[in-house]
């Protein structure tokens, strides 16, 4: 039979063994600024690496392709040949609560292309029974062709989702340029719906699934908006408007 004694120290036992492991996992202190950034014709920037714990922290800096699918799936791939980025260190410690700067630029002979950054924060010092732990923090840059996206570009379509009362949203550019939503913004509709950010690619779709509801009735849409200046309307099971 287990007695009283024996469950208090079990149970002080086990309390124990949690605030050890709580106190072993270090907390997440190191931040990237901008995440994103955007250019024309070449890149010709600055990313800010901060360490904002108390710990100093070895970075490692390197650069990366990467693609993204129809359904917003991001996969990093080998920097196209043709694509140079190039910047000063690529390794370096930043002291507790203090910051680095990496200054970088590109060239391409075309365009639009598209790279990530990828910063990979240690410790500089391994520190007894503590979990060693990589983190790793994109930059991500797009740089687009001097002649805009325009509206002949795009095409809309508007069908019914995977689960009722959802739709899905297909964005589809017809040409060999790049470009960025702003915003898409449904209406007339038993739920508002509201998102955006996302970057268009040449000659793809761009599938969103809009949990939106079913139509209050005929005047029921949605309007994506592009940061190149200009916007589409599209209803329900029907083409761009």
């Amino acid at each position: 039979m287990i007695t009283g004694n024996q469950t208090r120290t079990a149970l002080r036992t086990l309390w124990m063994a949690m605030i050890a492991l709580v106190v072993a996992i270090p907390a997440v202190s190191q931040t990237i600024m901008p995440p994103i950034a955007e250019y024309h014709k070449r890149a010709d920037g600055v990313v800010e690496l901060r360490n904002d714990g108390d710990d100093p922290m070895a970075v490692i800096v390197e650069v990366k392709g990467f693609q993204v699918d129809e359904n917003g799936g991001m996969r990093y791939v080998p920097l196209d040949p043709s694509v140079k980025v190039e910047f000063g260190s690529n390794s370096f410690i930043i002291p507790p609560h203090q910051s680095h700067m990496v200054f970088y630029k590109s060239d391409s002979k075309k365009t639009p292309y598209w790279f990530a950054i990828l910063n990979t924060f240690t410790k500089a010092a391994p520190v007894k029974g503590t979990f060693r732990v990589n983190m790793i923090l994109p930059h991500i840059v797009y740089v687009y062709q001097k002649d805009s996206l325009k509206k002949k570009d795009i095409e809309l379509a508007l069908t019914p989702g995977p689960k009722p009362d959802t739709y899905r949203l297909q964005i589809k550019n017809l040409t060999d340029k790049a470009g960025r939503i702003q915003g898409v913004d449904c209406k007339d509709f038993e739920k508002k719906y509201e998102g955006g950010g996302l970057p268009v690619f040449p000659n793809q779709s761009r599938y969103l699934t809009l949990d939106t509801g079913r139509p209050n009735g005929a005047k029921a849409h949605c309007t994506v908006t592009f940061e190149q200046g200009f916007s589409l309307n599209v209803s329900p099971s029907a083409a761009t408007q």
